[in-house]
């Protein structure tokens, strides 16, 4: 798999503007994002989260659910397995 960020210049240098708060910020401030042309996502890591928090408030019936298959998934992969053994 290549490096999405080679042939970019070095990481420490490189900035780019996050959608969002229109900041300009280091690429260590973005996440990764293969799709993306430059291999980052178009928001910051503290706008991603921010935006996320914001989805999880108004959508509390589907956090409920999905954290509800999540548990049912771990549960049934760990059956049988004490972790505290």
């Amino acid at each position: 798999m290549a490096n999405l960020l080679t042939g970019f210049g070095s990481t420490s240098s490189r900035s780019k503007c996050c959608s969002s708060c229109e900041q300009t910020l280091p690429v260590t401030a973005f996440g990764r994002n293969r799709q993306a042309k430059d291999g980052l996502h178009y928001y910051c890591k503290k706008c991603a989260a921010q935006r996320q928090r914001l989805w999880a408030k108004a959508h509390p019936d589907t956090v409920r659910e999905m954290r509800s298959d999540y548990l049912t998934r771990i549960r049934a992969s760990n059956d049988g397995r004490n972790p505290y053994e």
